[in-house]
């Protein structure tokens, strides 16, 4: 009786084919489909600079900054310069140019890192609704980085209640042009 799972004859072990004993050594090892797995020569893959992905490179964007000595008013009547900050100045023409409500104060969100210190992380901008609600806070910075992005990952895994944005200069010159739509 050869037909069954276990009655399998040990005499005929040698010379059956399906044994790893016995596996021709110019056939290829075969997976589970039954297809052959075959090596691919003359393939490396990409080089890698310093061990990191490179940034794709932005092209550089002219904004027509107010001048450094206007003053912007916020929504409390304050007055404010951004002597120092070409964008802080445009964002913040923007601002007033699409009637929102806005303040610019150098107020902290605590940060905890995952070894248990603790990072300070400013916004920029925070804009308010009718109901003297924050509805959304901007960072004005002048290119994006992975440290800035590592920042604002965690900002908003531990404050997933507010929503911000990143205005980078693209994202101001597209805010700038005639249709410019801030979307809130």
């Amino acid at each position: 009786m050869r037909g069954g799972a276990g009655s399998r004859d040990p005499d005929d072990r040698a010379t059956d084919s399906r044994s790893g004993d016995e596996r021709p050594a110019d056939r290829a090892p075969t997976g589970r489909t039954g297809g052959g797995f075959t090596k691919t020569q003359g393939r490396r893959p990409a080089p890698r600079i310093n061990g990191k992905k490179a940034l794709p490179e932005l092209k550089r964007v002219q904004l027509d900054a107010p001048d450094p000595s206007k003053t912007f008013k916020d929504r409390d009547g304050e007055l404010l310069t951004f002597a120092d900050s070409n964008l802080k100045r445009v964002a913040a023409q923007i601002l007033t140019d699409k009637n929102k409500a806005w303040r610019y104060r150098p107020f902290a969100f605590p940060l905890f890192t995952e070894r248990g210190g603790e990072q300070s992380f400013y916004f920029d901008f925070y804009i308010y609704d009718a109901e003297d609600s924050v509805i959304r806070l901007l960072l004005v910075v002048p290119f994006e980085s992975r440290e800035v992005w590592d920042k604002v990952g965690r900002f908003k895994r531990q404050y997933p209640m507010y929503t911000y944005e990143l205005w980078t200069p693209e994202k101001l010159a597209r805010l700038m042009g005639p249709r410019g739509n801030l979307g809130f």
